[in-house]
């Protein structure tokens, strides 16, 4: 359902969203540090990029993308290798300069607080043709910042799979086998990589949910539950998108639908969303739905034990519709200054202290590269880093005559 602003307040003064599982944290030692010696420095604006939050040092990390910058909302692939972190104490960007894996995009990336792991991918040299993929497997630690190679095979190469942290595993699901950049292969096989043992087991062929891409997966705080949500199947170009959120018992390894999706108070149906495990709940936030409005900034919230959806903050509100594909008015939408340019794509991350971090994706401007963070208990967003393109007119100009500029 449709949440009014005020009944927000109270919604979340009696259940405020806790519990958050992405990484441990406590900024309670935090000291002041002298930001002028931090160098002013950007990652460029990029989509399909992979991240998560370092426990270690207090920082966001990001890893790979595209930063070819789409025509006629068209990728031109220019796929980047670099690992990048996110300062919080300055609001800064820095280099981690450190061999590790090749360029690429669509990986799976995650995080435990203490390592970034990041799975397979997808590179092409050029604006055309088909995609090399990738089924390796690498571990940056945070507390050396290098970069090791777990495994140089496993699953299967693949793209837009998901993979988790839990229980000293990485749990991987799906994605898409295809090199042709104009169709999909869905894939629905369920894999886990022992950390100890550096192996890789098949634990379903044909896992719950069913084949998919372009979905979304969290893990909830007790490490106990696995969730996924949304995607596409081989018509994901054009939808219909999955709106179905699905919960794997990492005990008994049995699945369950939480939400088909399609009940009345459910979100639209999308791909490349936020997902996280939150306590008794699960936050979705921001990707592309296949209705008229595409990209999305808004927040919604699964209640595990009542079983339904709730909308948290509606963000940017359709005003007008497109004019052709690719072709949108000025007035397009409503936004939402108080919230993240509408994406899908992008790094999205908890950092164990009740906040959410977020950078870059694809937006109906191209590819981005801001940051912000939201607070959990306040639902108060804040810009952290200000993009330096891929935002609509309406943020930086009160009278626009085109949704980009």
């Amino acid at each position: 359902m449709r949440t009014p602003f005020t009944a927000l307040i109270l919604f979340f003064t009696i259940a405020p969203l806790t519990g958050c599982k992405d990484a441990p944290g406590d900024d309670s030692a935090a000291v002041e540090v002298d930001c002028s010696t931090r160098p002013l420095t950007l990652p460029s604006a990029r989509g399909e990029v992979g991240g998560a939050w370092d426990a270690v040092n207090g920082r966001l990390v990001l890893f790979g993308g595209d930063q070819g910058v789409p025509v006629n909302c068209a990728s031109q692939t220019e796929f980047v290798a670099e690992t990048w972190a996110f300062h919080p104490d300055c609001d800064n960007f820095a280099p981690i300069v450190a061999e590790g894996p090749s360029a690429r995009g669509r990986g799976a990336v995650t995080g435990d607080g203490t390592h970034l792991y990041a799975h397979g991918g997808r590179f092409r040299d050029g604006t055309s043709g088909t995609y090399t993929l990738h089924d390796d497997l690498w571990a940056l630690d945070y507390a050396t910042d290098t970069w090791t190679l777990l495994a140089e095979s496993g699953p299967g190469k693949r793209t837009n799979h998901v993979m988790v942290a839990a229980r000293g595993q990485l749990f991987l699901y799906g994605g898409n086998s295809s090199t042709n950049g104009a169709s999909f292969t869905p894939l629905s096989d369920l894999w886990s990589f022992d950390l100890t043992n550096k192996t890789w087991t098949l634990f379903q062929e044909d896992a719950g949910p069913g084949e998919r891409l372009f979905h979304s997966a969290a893990i909830s705080p007790d490490e106990r539950t696995l969730y996924v949500y949304g995607g596409g199947d081989e018509r994901a170009f054009t939808g219909p998108f999955f709106g179905d959120l699905w919960a794997l018992d990492l005990d008994s390894m049995t699945w369950t639908e939480l939400s088909d999706g399609k009940e009345s108070d459910a979100p639209a149906a999308r791909i490349w969303a936020g997902l996280h495990g939150l306590d008794g709940q699960v936050l979705l936030w921001a990707g592309h739905d296949d209705g008229k409005l595409g990209n999305t900034n808004e927040l919604w919230t699964f209640d595990l034990g009542a079983g339904a959806w709730t909308s948290v903050t509606m963000g940017d509100t359709l005003n007008s519709g497109a004019n052709g594909f690719c072709d949108f008015p000025a007035d397009f939408v409503t936004p939402d200054l108080d919230a993240p340019e509408r994406r899908n794509a992008m790094v999205s991350a908890l950092d164990g202290d009740g906040k959410l971090w977020t950078f870059g994706g694809k937006t109906d401007c191209g590819i981005i590269n801001d940051v912000w963070s939201l607070e959990l208990g306040s639902l108060a967003w804040s810009s952290r880093s200000k993009a330096t393109t891929g935002e609509i007119c309406q943020r930086a100009f009160a009278e626009c005559e085109t949704l980009c500029y």
